[in-house]
């Protein structure tokens, strides 16, 4: 196995668990909102845990399939789950194989999410309309499944990629370390592997929403996102912004706020000046968890306008 693969494997395709110093939101933050958990078997044989997230006043008809991002679960955005549930609409969650609460040494693949979320649908045979709404890995994921499942028909793509070689192009500088990387990921991956999201959107007549910010430092811009905008498909939607990094959901202070206060974390632990738990924690002792995560309102209003079919 080449250098190349050997460092994608062992600084991507890892375990993710949560930081135990790092602070998350639960439902408790919330008054009101409910939280069910359960558990399935994946087509691995590795128990993926899911969840259900809603206000009592939920549409009975739909539900909104959300994919989180890489790292270590749904937690993460429990921000944009709750924006969601407040506006009426019950919201289904998981945690990747590899991720959170789920089983699973590792996330042995970007299309390890996919096969998750296949099985997850297969699993609960859902009657309601299944709308999908993912961020960065999960926003590729909910492509996916959108591309994948004929009776999803509505997504929101948020700082999404359009295959793994397009991520890998706007990461790196050669060109051949995107198609070594993407080479491998479809080498080991199943039919969910075969996907070209690319030739799907030239035609989809499915209504999808594509939101990005054009600095983002993740997920570049212009080899994802800016690529679909020239397909003109008036069936794909798009929302860009600018100076929002790899968040374009969440407010301009709150993008500065959380990239101040997680990058310097970060180089302190790096560093050795964080070394205990404790030390850690202090760290965040009086960090805003509601600053950190402050949801844009106007770019929500768009989503919502989006997913009860208005655009």
């Amino acid at each position: 196995m080449s250098k190349i693969i050997n460092t994608y494997k062992k600084s991507l395709l890892v375990r993710y668990d949560k930081d135990p110093a790092i602070p998350y939101f639960s439902e408790s933050y919330f008054p009101g909102l409910k939280k069910e958990e359960f558990t399935f078997e994946n087509r691995k044989g590795i128990n993926v845990k899911y969840f259900y997230y809603y206000y009592d006043n939920f549409q009975k008809d739909k539900v909104i399939l959300f994919c989180h991002g890489i790292g270590p679960g749904h937690t993460a955005y429990l921000r944009e789950i709750e924006y969601l549930a407040k506006n009426g609409y019950k919201v289904l969650t998981l945690d990747y194989s590899g991720c959170g609460e789920s089983g699973g040494e590792t996330m042995s693949s970007f299309y390890e999410p996919t096969r998750d979320v296949c099985d997850l649908i297969k699993h609960l045979n859902l009657k309601e309309e299944i709308m999908m709404v993912g961020h960065s890995l999960g926003a590729f994921t909910a492509l996916n499944i959108i591309n994948l499942f004929t009776q999803i028909n509505v997504g929101v793509i948020m700082s999404g990629f359009i295959s793994i070689y397009h991520l890998m192009k706007g990461l790196f500088k050669f060109s051949f370390i995107a198609k070594k990387i993407d080479k491998y990921e479809r080498e080991a991956g199943d039919i969910v592997a075969k996907l070209d999201n690319l030739q799907f959107l030239k035609g989809t007549k499915k209504k999808i929403l594509f939101i990005h910010s054009k600095d983002d430092n993740v997920v570049n811009y212009k080899t994802n996102t800016y690529l679909l905008e020239k397909l003109n498909n008036s069936s794909l939607s798009f929302l860009i912004v600018d100076n929002h990094l790899h968040n374009p959901n969440y407010r301009l202070d709150s993008v500065k706020y959380m990239n101040s206060v997680i990058g310097k974390y970060y180089k302190l632990v790096k560093s050795k000046k964080l070394v205990t738990l404790e030390e850690k924690k202090d760290y965040f002792k009086d960090v805003d968890l509601y600053q950190l995560t402050e949801q844009d309102d106007k770019v929500w209003d768009v989503i919502l306008s989006h997913l009860t079919h208005k655009n």
